[in-house]
């Protein structure tokens, strides 16, 4: 791996940005909710799989010596972390705290689609697609976990060839059916904010950890 950053690099750090932002929200909403003891779950999870990236550009943070395995690091930090805070959370707070989350999610998705269409570029599903993954965090580049199948101007169409995130949440014993559901509420609310005259759809019948789940982006 060269040892100077490049645009994707880059890319793939703002979305672990974007991640980690998400986290800071659903901290901030179960402390609002719950109280300070919130603060020990936090705390827990950040002691047990890192901490979050100090707010400070990436060629002060990263190892340019190393630069995909310190960005696969990352990834893996803030997806584990984010999953326990949330597995945490939940066995704490129950299904009010899911619904806070699935809440959350949406929002960010909103804001996320929002400032997609802003930045044009999204008239057809082809182009939301692409959109989509400026946005949204799935693995590195090189693993190439999405194979898209259908790609017309008014649908696109894609599986997972494998996914990456069920390691994640099993590590913390999470249920990876909620992250599906996560994702599928954060994914909708992206497509239809950054053009309304598309939807998002996903087979929910095959959220039981599998891979090969059908997702598309399809014409109202």
């Amino acid at each position: 791996m060269s040892r100077f950053l490049g645009p994707i690099h880059h890319w793939l750090f703002n979305k672990i940005k974007l991640h980690e932002a998400l986290e800071v929200e659903l901290i901030q909403a179960y402390t609002s909710k719950y109280g300070d003891e919130v603060n020990t779950i936090v705390e827990q999870a950040a002691n047990k799989f890192g901490a979050p990236l100090p707010d400070a550009p990436l060629d002060q943070l990263i190892d340019t010596d190393n630069i995909h395995g310190w960005l696969q690091s990352r990834i893996s930090i803030a997806e584990t972390r984010q999953a326990a805070i949330l597995t945490s959370a939940f066995q704490s707070y129950g299904q009010e705290s899911i619904e806070m989350a699935m809440n959350l999610y949406k929002q960010q998705g909103v804001q996320s689609g929002t400032d997609a269409k802003s930045k044009g570029q999204v008239e057809s599903a082809p182009a939301i697609y692409k959109a989509l993954n400026n946005y949204i965090l799935d693995g590195m580049p090189c693993d190439n976990v999405n194979n898209v199948t259908i790609a017309e101007p008014d649908h696109v169409e894609w599986k997972n060839i494998q996914c990456l995130h069920k390691g994640y949440w099993e590590a913390v014993g999470a249920d990876i059916e909620v992250f599906y559901q996560l994702r599928a509420q954060w994914t909708k609310a992206f497509v239809e904010n950054a053009n309304e005259a598309f939807t998002y759809k996903v087979n929910t019948a095959d959220f039981n950890g599998t891979t090969g789940f059908v997702h598309q982006i399809l014409k109202k």
